[in-house]
């Protein structure tokens, strides 16, 4: 009865575990409907990612502040116009009005243009840094789109790993299934023992395991993918592109030529210190005379009713008298600051300073990128000769673990021994695609540091 009991204990537990690893499976296999290239996910990546859009917009904004009018170039026109609306009441026998109400009305339009004429050059030198700023932020955008694009890459290249690692593991699931079923055939005819059977289905259960969870690691990928590219993270795709490499020569002197002329994050810095010379040259204006125009140019028209006032002889006053006056005045302002307590000479010495600091930060970034550049073109080099060991590697093993399948049929190797193949196989191809990942990634960073990327993925 026991033996009944853990019989269908048994059979149930396996039921439960072929059930789940049947759902995993039916929804890798029955969702995965839209096909999708690398540069297909570039595309989409391009046109969906959030980071693009945003900075597209600041490129936007950037072009909007670079006017003549932002650099104050333009005069300042204001109009303006006021009315009033006002009653006097009277009584004073005194005056010539002795009693009574007057009621008034005025109307006061009025044009003020004032124009800055002259004001130590830094007009131009303002509209030369909104330009600059502009250039600025596509050079920031072009950053974004570079690293952007790279992440898809390597994700698009996960996920084609992550499919590879679960053929591996599938793979290595169906021998151990038919490993395990062969156990049980041969303990039915009594030429296995007991302790063989139970290693065998360890070992099953082990490999499902394992399938389970890199099936759960290969949906993660493409959910990882979706988001770089804007999508739901519940799209599902077939990636068509495979995960094979090309061996490439790099010359590093040919890289580091590309990367001085081209990185995006170099050139920035580049204009940024272009930047902060024009800031130099705007705190230097402040020694300069300013010369500026003012138009002003006012009418006045103005109403009185006095019917309701009474004169000191009795009459009555009259209705509808108005007058109006007009004003025009044209002023030339020269202004020139003698001494404010040394604020212009700060000023222009914070600003050499902040150009000196420019200064020493390309010198920085020009060592950084020499630094990163030397240690990927070594790396890419390591990485081509682990993938030649890895691929030598693989095929031994696999030859191996085929020719150890025979061996035990045959009796000629233990369970132990044959298991120990094929946890080999498994780690070696897994090995050897996680190598063409490694490379792959050493090729693409190398392709952004010398700002050829782009043009690389097209």
């Amino acid at each position: 009865m026991l033996y009944f009991y853990r019989s269908v204990n048994t059979t149930v537990m396996k039921f439960k575990l072929l059930f789940v690893i049947f759902c995993l499976t039916s929804f890798y296999a029955t969702h995965a409907q839209e096909k999708l290239s690398l540069a297909n996910a570039i595309g989409i990546g391009l046109a969906n990612n959030f980071s693009i859009q945003i900075e597209e917009q600041k490129k936007i904004q950037a072009a909007n502040n670079n006017t003549w009018g932002q650099a104050g170039a333009m005069p300042s026109v204001i109009l303006n116009a006021s009315e009033g609306i006002s009653q006097t009441n009277i009584n004073n026998p005194a005056s010539f009005l002795s009693s009574g109400a007057i009621k008034s009305n005025s109307f006061n339009p009025s044009l003020t243009a004032n124009w800055t004429l002259f004001n130590g050059f830094n007009v131009r030198m303002t509209k030369e840094r909104l330009g600059l700023l502009e250039t600025q932020t596509d050079g920031n955008a072009a950053v974004i789109i570079e690293n952007t694009v790279q992440a898809i890459i390597l994700a698009y290249y996960t996920v084609l790993l992550e499919k590879e690692r679960t053929e591996v593991f599938r793979s290595t699931l169906n021998l151990s299934n038919d490993r395990y079923a062969y156990s049980k055939i041969k303990g039915e005819l009594g030429s296995a023992v007991t302790f063989d059977i139970l290693k065998d289905k360890n070992s099953y259960l082990t490999d499902s395991s394992n399938y389970i969870i890199q099936v759960l690691n290969y949906k993660n990928a493409i959910r990882n993918l979706n988001l770089l590219l804007g999508k739901d993270v519940d799209v599902q795709y077939i990636v068509s592109d495979s995960l094979m490499v090309e061996k490439k020569v790099f010359s590093l002197d040919e890289l580091f030529a590309r990367m001085t002329a081209s990185n995006s994050n170099l050139k920035n810095q580049y204009i940024n210190q272009e930047i902060l010379k024009r800031d130099i040259a705007i705190s230097k204006s402040a020694l300069y005379p300013t010369i500026s125009l003012n138009l002003n140019g006012s009418k006045n028209w103005q109403g009185q009713d006095l019917s309701d006032a009474v004169f000191a002889d009795g009459s009555n006053g009259r209705s509808g008298i108005s007058s109006s006056t007009a004003n025009l005045a044209a002023n030339l302002t020269l202004a020139f600051t003698l001494f404010n307590g040394g604020k212009v000479q700060n000023q222009i010495k914070n600003a050499r300073v902040q150009e000196q600091i420019g200064q020493l930060q390309i010198k920085d970034m020009e060592l950084t990128l020499k630094h990163n550049l030397i240690g990927n073109f070594d790396t890419y080099a390591l990485r081509k000769s682990l993938l030649d060991i890895a691929g030598d590697n693989v095929a031994t093993s696999e030859l191996n673990l085929q020719m150890g399948a025979d061996r035990y049929k045959n009796g000629s190797i233990n369970s132990f021994d044959y298991r120990d193949l094929q946890i080999t196989y498994l780690q070696t191809a897994l090995n050897y695609y996680q190598s063409i990942y490694d490379l792959l990634e050493t090729e693409v960073e190398l392709m952004r540091l010398t700002g050829g990327i782009i043009g690389e993925y097209n």
